[in-house]
């Protein structure tokens, strides 16, 4: 009996040592599991910061690419009003001036006729632009404007 005695405080010294071995791998692993769900929580708050500033970029690429926009047609505005500008040079490059007031509508034909006929009678020296002025169909101050303006045009 005493050897039955023995086998079971052997088997229940066994048994506690096996207890305290689970208890110690338990304790570990609810220590890592802890550990684990800290660093999944660390992430989760990291996550949501970087979908938080992937959101602001976004937003900052789609007003940058509003901005782009908007310089592109600003751009392609200003190269049409240049070429604009410049088709408007060249059609007034070869053009005289009373040709010019013409293309206007500040003057008609038959008042360059009757300039001209003017110049032909008189045996003038003044140009068609002038007898205009003396005929009062442009007055003189306008007709300074007139010309400024298409010294402007066409670079004459």
């Amino acid at each position: 009996m005493e050897s039955m005695f023995f086998i079971v405080l052997a088997c229940g010294v066994t048994l506690i040592l096996i207890l305290l071995s689970l208890l110690k791998k338990y304790n570990e692993l609810r220590d890592i599991l802890a550990r684990l769900e800290t660093e999944n929580s660390s992430m989760e708050m990291r996550k949501s910061a970087y979908e938080s500033e992937i959101g602001l970029l976004s937003e900052r690429i789609a007003e940058y690419t509003k901005e782009y926009m908007l310089l592109e047609r600003a751009l392609a505005e200003s190269r049409q009003v240049e070429n604009e500008r410049i088709l408007e040079r060249e059609r007034y490059k070869y053009m005289s001036f009373v040709e010019y007031l013409l293309t206007k509508g500040l003057i008609n034909n038959e008042d360059v006729a009757k300039a001209e006929a003017y110049k032909k009678k008189n045996i003038s020296s003044m140009g068609v632009p002038e007898v205009l002025v003396l005929f009062n169909r442009i007055p003189a101050e306008s007709m300074k404007q007139y010309r400024g303006e298409f010294r402007a045009v066409t670079g004459q």
